[in-house]
């Protein structure tokens, strides 16, 4: 989906800030004290090395290999963990710090071998040729290769015209595999482990906790979720590019949500099918019945025509941090949605009605065309029943409809200036802001609050790009 936001830079001022201590930076100073454990125990142990470049290479393999396991969890969709709740910034640190795994693996051999290079090429090729044929490091040689490939493919994915279930499943087992290879050489060649077996105890403890959670996602979590099925209630075509989806759960006991938040769908009728897929939930309220607007971007949304009422749904989830429960202080709430980003907006923006909230609260919605604006009967309602809600439509081809001139519909894009015009002059620093949209228009609004004076503290997104 194309961007639906410009900056116009003129409009806005840019304070000088400084730093600021958000919670995304607690939660990566949380990981932190936990990826620097092994080299912490090392120290306990009274682990010495010779020469400072030995010391620095074995810290930061230690601190490599830690990493490495705590991809797991981040990706593990652990709610009930609050270091691991926060999935959509979870996923994306997990994709972020795979990268540069993958360029330090790679890397790894040839810093072991870097000191032999510098005294004489006869020793660099003693060394290699060493590492090529000695069997005990066959389990690093695999290991290296297949993390270099599975890197690649997960960084190129979109390229490999595979479908996402597929390498979801070529994901998951290449990496338990790598996990497993890896472990068995920091555990049989490993200086630390050579120095005291105790060590070995650790990375032993964090592959049986990563392969854990693997057979719990997996296999013991679709298990329960058989107890806990829903059906469909219906399913409706809203536009030429958007479905309204309606499930209920069959033993009629409601989801516990909150407004805002997300589920994983799968539709399959299987529970442990992998075509799992995340979606912003419409309503408000646990109220026996979910409903979901979704829009036809994929092999999957543009097949859901073929669903059929009744059909059995299994859900996995809530999840998310996109709720009301951050803003409950702020003097006012700007709401910013592209395209199908209006889900979560539209239940935020119902439970705010329910509780009669008066602070003023405004919606900036953005689509390509007039055609593809879902629910504006709702929010019409919402702005006629509220009491001091608004509504401003930005549509990029408004030309294309001329039956449409209400005067809270803007020809084009987002612009700096509609954001400014949504807030209370003097008041940017106390509201709150939340954004949903694609990947390039919340990157474009987080910049453009910041040169508000808005804090990360004051934003709220998600992109569900897992």
């Amino acid at each position: 989906m194309n961007t639906l936001i410009t900056v116009k830079s003129q409009a806005i001022k840019q304070p000088k800030k400084g730093f600021e201590l958000t919670q995304n930076h607690k939660l990566a100073l949380a990981y932190l004290s936990v990826a620097v454990l092994p080299f912490v125990l090392a120290q306990l142990l009274g682990m010495e090395f010779t020469g400072l470049y030995t010391s620095v290479l074995s810290a930061v393999n230690l601190l490599a290999m830690m990493v490495f396991f705590i991809q797991f969890p981040l990706a593990g969709r652990l709610k009930k963990v609050p270091l691991f709740s926060n999935i959509d910034w979870g996923i994306t640190q997990h994709k972020k710090l795979g990268k540069y795994l993958g360029i330090f693996f790679f890397l790894h051999p040839i810093f072991i071998v870097l000191p032999k290079a510098l005294m004489s090429a006869d020793d660099l090729s003693v060394s290699v040729w060493s590492i090529v044929t000695s069997p005990h490091l066959l389990t690093a040689l695999i290991a290296w290769c297949a993390m270099a490939i599975w890197v690649l493919m997960s960084i190129y994915k979109d390229r490999l015209n595979l479908r996402y279930e597929t390498w979801r499943l070529m994901h998951v087992t290449g990496f338990a595999i790598i996990a497993t290879l890896a472990t068995l050489h920091i555990t049989t060649i490993g200086s630390h482990g050579q120095f005291n077996p105790r060590f070995n105890t650790l990375w032993w403890l964090l592959y049986g906790l990563s392969m854990t959670l693997l057979i719990y996602n997996y296999v013991i979590k679709p298990k329960l979720s058989i107890n806990q099925a829903y059906s469909i209630s219906s399913i409706e075509k809203i536009t030429d590019s958007d479905w309204q989806l309606s499930i209920q759960n069959n033993n009629q006991t409601p989801l516990v949500y909150q407004a805002g938040q997300f589920v994983w769908i799968n539709t399959s009728g299987n529970p442990y099918s992998l075509e799992q897929h995340p979606f912003s939930i419409v309503s408000a309220t646990a109220d026996g019945q979910v409903n979901f607007a979704i829009r036809a971007l994929g092999d999957y949304t543009s097949s859901l025509g073929k669903l059929k009422p009744e059909q059995v749904v299994f859900i996995d989830g809530p999840y998310g941090n996109m709720t009301l429960a951050p803003s409950q202080f702020a003097s006012g709430i700007t709401l910013i949605a592209g395209g199908a980003g209006i889900s979560p907006m539209l239940s935020l923006l119902t439970l705010l009605a329910k509780q009669q909230d008066q602070r003023p609260i405004r919606l900036l919605y953005a689509n390509h065309n007039m055609s593809r604006m879902i629910y504006l009967e709702t929010l019409a309602e919402l702005q006629r029943t509220m009491a001091n809600f608004k509504v401003q439509l930005v549509c990029e081809y408004i030309e294309l409809y001329q039956t449409y001139e209400q005067p809270n519909i803007t020809h084009g894009l987002i612009q700096g200036q509609d954001i400014v015009d949504t807030v209370t002059k003097g008041q940017e620093s106390q509201w709150a802001y939340y954004l949903c949209g694609p990947a390039p228009m919340i990157s474009n609004m987080r910049d453009t609050l910041h040169r508000l004076g808005v804090s990360n503290n004051q934003i709220h997104y998600e992109q569900l790009t897992f």
